[in-house]
């Protein structure tokens, strides 16, 4: 086993650890976790980045490919996170998101990626490009995760058997209503980019193709899912779309997000 794996392992671990700890302390409107949590994300980071940075970058390639950018994805969305913990602090959706990372962290070690040319495909603006895009993902991600809480809270408060004694996770959470403005805030944030990366993407094309568009699979959906976005964050702020109608919006722009790159790569390296 070598040192990269290794160091993957543990920060998969220190991930899962402290994911689990934070949501075993969200029990109740007032509860806290200890902010001494944080010291393991930091290492869990650092490992991942040095294990990530090693695994990727070899001598005259870069290694690439659904294993990488999903432990990318979710590198990003944890610093994300845990710079929002000092403004606020420590949270649920933090800790369900460490527990995915601390998957997204081993995912490399199952799927290898390809290697690809650093000299002439890594370009500036493939780097670029690719940076906005991971960082469109692990937005959504995010978004993702705060949607799925506010489904489950919608529901809960519309269910008749609601017990007001019991003390659950989301009793930690907040209100529905500052829910929904911090999730719209987020899928903003990761519409920009989107639209960042497209842009810097097209650039980027024109310098390989000679083309700013390409008739790809990966530019067709992250279109198609700018669109959807764009949608939902147009009927919001002019029709005050909120809860249902809302979050249909977003599963449609982020399941055609996620398979323009993860679920066409994962199936690839799958079968290959």
């Amino acid at each position: 086993m070598s040192i990269l794996t290794i160091c993957s392992v543990l920060a998969a671990v220190l991930y899962f650890g402290s994911g689990v700890a934070i949501i075993g302390s969200m029990k109740g409107r007032d509860a806290k976790a200890s902010g001494l949590l944080r010291w393991p994300v930091y290492a869990a980071l650092l490992l991942q980045a040095y294990a990530l940075h090693g695994e990727m970058f070899k001598e005259g390639a870069v290694n690439f490919g659904f294993g990488y950018a999903l432990s990318e994805m979710f590198f990003f969305a944890v610093i994300i996170l845990l710079i929002e913990t000092w403004i606020h602090r420590l949270h649920g959706q933090f800790g369900i998101v460490l527990i995915g990372a601390a998957i997204g962290t081993l995912s490399p070690l199952l799927f290898v990626g390809q290697a690809i040319t650093s000299s002439i495909e890594w370009t500036t603006l493939f780097r670029w490009h690719l940076i906005l895009a991971i960082a469109a993902y692990a937005f959504l991600m995010i978004a993702f995760v705060q949607a799925v809480l506010m489904a489950i809270m919608n529901r809960r408060l519309k269910a008749i058997n609601v017990t007001k004694s019991s003390s659950t996770f989301l009793d930690s959470m907040p209100g529905l209503v500052v829910m929904e403005r911090i999730f719209f805030r987020i899928v903003a944030v990761g519409f920009l980019c989107i639209t960042l990366t497209l842009i810097v993407g097209a650039f980027a094309t024109q310098e390989a193709l000679g083309t700013y568009f390409s008739f790809d699979h990966k530019t067709v959906l992250t279109w198609v899912a700018w669109i959807f976005f764009g949608i939902l964050l147009g009927g919001r702020r002019m029709a005050g779309w909120r809860a249902k109608t809302a979050l249909n919006w977003f599963w449609a722009g982020f399941v055609v997000f996620v398979v323009a790159y993860f679920g066409y790569s994962f199936v690839q390296e799958l079968i290959g």
